[in-house]
C-alpha cells in the first residue's frame, strides 16, 4: 500500500487514482495524520498544495517528521518536493521565472526515479518557487529545465525523492513511468 499525504492541492486524487491504475492500494491522509497511519504501507506519495515552504514548517503538520524519521520511500510531488529539498538542505526560493503548463525536462541522472525515461521529457508544471542547491545539502539533482535547476532530486540512503513537476496528470506523459519506478522503489 502506498498512500497519498495530502497537501491541498488540486490534482492530489489524481495521484490516489494513478496508484491504483498501476496496481497499488492507496487511499488520502492528511497532513496531521498520526504516523500508526502509515503502518502496514511500503511507502509514501506526499503530493502538491497551494502553500510556500517559507510560510512555516508548522503548516504542514507531520509530514516534516514523516520525512525526516519514517524511513521508508517518499515521492514529494511540487510543494512536497519543495518541501523534502528545503529538510534535506536546499533553499526554496521565488524562481526566476513560474512554470505553468508544458516543461521541457533534461534528465541529468536516471537514477531511480527517473529509470527508462529518456533525456528530456514534457512535463506539467504549475509553480513559483524552486529547490536551490545549496553546499553542504544532502540531495543529488536528477533533472533540470530551462527556468528551474532542480526539477527531481533524490537521496538514495534516506530514499527519499521529488519531482517539482505533475507526474500525476496526462498532460506529464512520462508520469506512469515515474510512479512505477516509485512503486519498484518501495519493493525493495
Amino acid at each position: 500500500m502506498i498512500p497519498v499525504l495530502f497537501m491541498g492541492g488540486q490534482y492530489n486524487h489524481l495521484i490516489v487514482r494513478a496508484l491504483k491504475e498501476l496496481g497499488v492500494e492507496s487511499r488520502m491522509l492528511m497532513p496531521k495524520a498520526p504516523l500508526e497511519s502509515l503502518e502496514g504501507a511500503d511507502g509514501l506519495v506526499m503530493g502538491g498544495g497551494p502553500m510556500s515552504v517559507y510560510d512555516g514548517l508548522e503548516r504542514f503538520g507531520n509530514a516534516p517528521s514523516i520525512i525526516e524519521g519514517w524511513g521508508r520511500p517518499i515521492l514529494g510531488i511540487c510543494l512536497s518536493h519543495q518541501l523534502i529539498g528545503k529538510l534535506l538542505g536546499g533553499d526554496v526560493v521565488k524562481g526566476r521565472s513560474p512554470e505553468y503548463g508544458r516543461t521541457v525536462v533534461r534528465v541529468i541522472d536516471e537514477d531511480g526515479i527517473l529509470q527508462g525515461v529518456g533525456k528530456e521529457f514534457v512535463a506539467w508544471a504549475s509553480h513559483n518557487d524552486e529547490v536551490k542547491f545549496r553546499e553542504g545539502a544532502s540531495f543529488k539533482i536528477l533533472a533540470e529545465s530551462e527556468y528551474c535547476s532542480v526539477e527531481a532530486l533524490s537521496d538514495e540512503r534516506r530514499r527519499l525523492y521529488g519531482v517539482q513537476f505533475h507526474v500525476e496528470v496526462a498532460e506529464t506523459p512520462k508520469g506512469k513511468k515515474i510512479l512505477g519506478n516509485f512503486i519498484s522503489l518501495c519493493r525493495k
